[in-house]
């Protein structure tokens, strides 16, 4: 039963649990030992949880925390500064928002800054003295703290050493040649396995520290990605060649037999000795057979020896940086790697529309002094988005899930007045919070959540009426500063990111035959696949919202191509 909602209604329990639980315990450890004014600073937390934990915390865990910590207290500090002086006060404010969104940036996931905005925002509405500073800078260490404590009881073991993603790309491959042999060809089932192998790429690419390209684990998956993937696309050739009767079906029946022991081996059924032989008995009988067969003997004996290195990795390897692959300057000389210092750039506006339009709502916050006019300013915070598609888009799930969420606390707490009752309600919604996807179910929980809070020393009718008031505000102002101030559309961010691809592939045609020659770090390749496959998802990504098949086939050629020269020159390399 409990199976059933989890899939009916795409429950995440993992996030639920997990970031639920910072929150929590961040709201109830800081209202004990820092006071109600720092309450609200589980929210930010919170999401930093959330943020990092689609980082990879376990490289040098303690460098990244301690650079969290420092830019969080130049947040609160400048925060703090800020509300001593009111003309002071707006400059600080528009240049330290421009700084976190422009400065605090990850070209991969566009919602890297969500929590220090929603810090700075946070810490500067509530205010307090000079004397209570310190209290507020140790409820921010306590939080981080909360989030390192949860992310240090993850432990990789050999069961998820070869990971999701790389098993369920060989049972996508598994289904497919079988699919193959009943004539029933899945171009659908290309397109997933290459999609989970764009989000493996991303894995890899959090992996990478300083002048390194990744860890000793990262080098092995990333050996895998194009390995596998390379695998995908050539079913497209096995499939032709079966209906040609070039390759035969029992040929067809033993490779399956061998991609059942690789998820057998990764489902720790078999051992690596086992799988080693099988796979060594295939290469033997059938290299010599034919140039495709030779193809695919060559491909399972990468897949081997990226499955032998692995199972010889250690623990206490595993996140280690490989020093072996350095970070290569990519973007030397190369004009349109710079297009975030153009103003025209989308990291350029997004930046300045956010900085002017939360400088706007905290000035009259300041001026006006409303109750809860922070809702106005949160609600300005959360619903701007690189473009003005997701914008609208965004606007509308905010209005939604906020009546949805007004109406459920109106109801429940009017009818059922009691403190305790109130605090479940905070906890469940705390915790629901981080259970969705979808941004209006998100914003349901959140206003729940708020609204109980406030209501513990307030009157619920009074904050109902506030809520609705601040979210038209809010709203109201983030759709006219979209349409006047740095407005950016979905078309003009997919034409910069085709042309971001371009520049990409013109560079890896380059430097693949200056590493065929052998002038050519083999690095530099790496890193250029990583970047252009990352691009390509987020190409596809933004084409759900356009949904232009032009877009789509992009994305697919581009795939393939970086996946046919990274095979194929890396390969030579070795």
């Amino acid at each position: 039963m409990l199976d059933c909602i989890v899939k009916k209604y795409k429950i995440n329990i993992y996030s639920m649990l997990k970031h639920g639980s910072v929150a929590v315990i961040t709201m109830l450890g800081v209202r004990i030992l820092f006071g109600i004014k720092n309450i609200m600073l589980a929210f930010p937390i919170a999401l930093t949880s959330t943020v990092l934990g689609r980082q990879n915390l376990q490289i040098k865990t303690f460098n990244k925390i301690l650079r969290i910590i420092v830019i969080d207290l130049i947040i609160v500090i400048a925060s703090f500064i800020s509300t001593q002086n009111f003309f002071i006060g707006i400059i600080i404010n528009i240049t330290v928002i421009f700084l976190i969104m422009y400065i605090i940036f990850s070209p991969y996931d566009l919602t890297f800054y969500k929590p220090f905005l929603m810090l700075y925002v946070f810490t500067q509405y509530s205010y307090i003295t000079l004397e209570e500073l310190p209290l507020r800078i140790l409820a921010v260490i306590f939080g981080i703290l909360v989030i390192v404590s949860s992310n240090i009881i993850i432990k990789v073991n050999e069961v998820n050493k070869l990971g999701k993603s790389i098993t369920n790309s060989i049972s996508l491959i598994n289904t497919q040649l079988n699919n193959i042999l009943n004539q029933n060809f899945e171009e659908s089932l290309i397109k997933e396995c290459s999609k989970i192998m764009r989000e493996l790429a991303y894995s890899i690419y959090i992996t990478r520290h300083k002048n390194y390209l990744t860890t000793h684990l990262g080098k092995i998956q990333f050996e895998l990605y194009i390995n596998i993937e390379y695998f995908n696309l050539f079913l497209r050739t096995i499939n032709e060649l079966y209906k040609k009767e070039d390759i035969e079906k029992c040929e067809i029946k033993e490779l399956i037999k061998i991609i059942e022991n690789i998820i057998q081996y990764s489902n720790l059924y078999i051992s690596i000795e086992y799988l080693t032989e099988s796979i060594n008995y295939f290469i033997k009988k059938y290299k010599e057979k034919s140039e495709y067969m030779f193809e695919i003997c060559e491909l399972l004996k990468e897949l081997l020896k990226n499955f032998e290195e692995l199972n010889a990795l250690g623990n206490k390897e595993i996140n280690r940086v490989y020093e072996e692959w350095e970070i290569i300057n990519i973007d030397k000389n190369n004009k349109t790697s710079k297009e975030h210092l153009i103003y025209k750039g989308m990291r350029f506006n997004f930046a300045m529309r956010m900085s002017i339009a939360v400088t706007i709502g905290l000035t009259l916050a300041n001026i006006l002094g409303f109750y809860k006019i922070i809702w106005a300013v949160i609600t300005i915070m959360s619903v701007i988005q690189p473009y003005y598609e997701y914008t609208i888009s965004k606007t509308k799930e905010r209005i939604i899930g906020n009546i949805i969420g007004i109406l459920i606390t109106g109801i429940i707490i009017n009818l059922v007045n009691i403190r305790f009752i109130t605090i479940i309600i905070l906890i469940i919604s705390l915790y629901l919070l981080y259970a969705f996807k979808e941004y209006y179910k998100i914003s349901l929980f959140a206003s729940i959540a708020s609204i109980c809070i406030s209501s513990l020393s307030e009157n619920i009718n009074i904050l109902l009426f506030y809520r609705v008031f601040y979210v038209i505000i809010g709203v109201t102002i983030v759709i006219l500063i979209n349409r006047v101030i740095f407005p950016y559309k979905l078309k003009e961010g997919i034409e910069e990111l085709i042309l971001k691809i371009d520049n990409l592939n013109t560079i890896l045609i380059n430097n693949s035959i200056s590493i065929l020659d052998g002038k050519e770090n083999p690095n530099k390749i790496r890193d250029i696949i990583i970047h252009s496959t990352l691009l390509s998802e987020k190409l596809a990504i933004r084409n759900l919202n356009f949904n232009d098949e032009y877009i789509d086939r992009v994305v697919n050629i581009n795939n393939e191509f970086i996946i046919q020269v990274g095979y194929r020159v890396l390969r030579s390399c070795n």
